[in-house]
């Protein structure tokens, strides 16, 4: 065997460890009064940082995800933006304000994913006549016609059951809902459909597997979407499903009406006036990204958005994924190679986060 130097080996030692105690690598916060120089949020007052603090302490490479340690200068955990403390790179390194396991790479991939298992889109059977082009603030109808054209007739059983939910909500917020065992009744078929779709059982894996939700995605779903919370004094008159999906009247004003389905089945019935497109984005074969000016029994709706050929489940889904994922923020999606973003508000009711409002836009 050969016979090793134990000086040598001990003198290459010393060496590393002062090499790496000259280095902030895997220090950042630390405060040892035995090294050379610092790597914690106070070093710069006393001009002992090392030569490598910046570069290493002030960015998110390498750190997403890393424990919280209190003298680090900036954080790139989950918990950073609720304390004010990111790292200035946090967004774009780590992928968000919270939900900081899910990187916006990873959002676009599962959301491309999520629109070609949509089995139920229906966007190449639907004609819309965009007529002309408004902004939020034009008082001027630009648009003689109806937006809708042709709708084939829904008959997959999420679209059935999506139309057959919405007579359960009155449309004004100081109007009390009933929420009647026949009406859960139909929540609970509408769920049952929607969670057995291909894309929701693949949104449910994706969601466990990022730690985005605890208990199961059909419990937290029922919780964030269809519980009843107040807009108008102590009246249970909302939810984010009925805002989101079905819409609300306060006052003069339209709130929510998100979804295209509920918004052709009353353009049909004559209580929408459609007055012209702001932006869209085409999706190609899986729709549109759609944003409008409109009035809903002559109730002012300055700008809506929606998509247009999506099936419930879809929408559902991805408003989920985003609410969890980038909360009160921009979600940027992607279908078809096509990115555009969903935003969605928290509501806070009775000690939950519930679904104040979702909905898509064009980036």
């Amino acid at each position: 065997m050969a016979r090793v130097n134990i000086s040598a080996v001990l003198l290459i030692a010393l060496c590393i460890a002062g090499a790496n105690a000259q280095s902030c690598v895997g220090r950042c916060g630390e405060n040892d009064g035995t090294t050379g120089c610092q790597c914690n949020s106070v070093c710069s007052n006393f001009a002992d940082c090392c030569s490598d603090y910046e570069a290493v302490c002030l960015t998110c490479s390498d750190r997403c995800g890393d424990p919280y340690v209190s003298s680090a200068p900036c954080h790139c955990n989950s918990e950073c933006s609720s304390h004010n403390n990111c790292c200035s790179d946090y967004d774009a390194l780590c992928g968000g304000s919270t939900g900081g396991s899910v990187t916006n790479a990873e959002i676009l991939a599962i959301t491309e994913e999520l629109g070609a298992l949509d089995a139920n889109n229906v966007a190449t059977s639907v004609v819309i006549d965009m007529q002309g082009k408004t902004t939020s603030g034009s008082t001027a109808d630009l648009a003689p016609g109806p937006l809708f054209v042709t709708v084939p007739e829904l008959t997959a059983d999420t679209f059935v059951l999506f139309e057959a939910l919405r007579d359960n909500y009155a449309p004004y917020t100081n109007v009390a809902e009933d929420n009647t065992l026949a009406e859960q009744a139909e929540v609970a078929s509408f769920l049952d459909a929607v969670l057995a779709t291909p894309l929701m059982v693949r949104l449910d894996q994706f969601m466990t597997e990022k730690q985005l939700i605890t208990g199961t995605l059909r419990q937290n779903i029922e919780e964030i979407w269809f519980t009843l919370y107040s807009r108008s004094g102590s009246t249970l008159g909302s939810s984010g499903f009925e805002h989101s999906f079905v819409g609300e009247l306060e006052g003069g004003d339209v709130g929510g009406f998100h979804n295209w389905v509920s918004y052709e089945i009353e353009e049909a019935a004559g209580n929408t006036n459609y007055r012209g497109y702001i932006e869209y984005t085409d999706l190609g074969t899986s729709g549109y990204v759609f944003t409008n000016q409109f009035t809903w029994y002559d109730a002012e709706k300055p700008i809506g958005g929606y998509l247009i050929g999506t099936s419930p489940e879809y929408e559902l889904a991805v408003y989920t994924l985003c609410f969890f994922a980038r909360p009160n923020a921009q979600c940027h999606v992607q279908t078809n190679g096509v990115e555009y973003f969903i935003q969605t508000y928290e509501l806070q009711s009775n000690g939950l986060t519930l679904v104040g409002s979702a909905y898509p836009g064009v980036v």
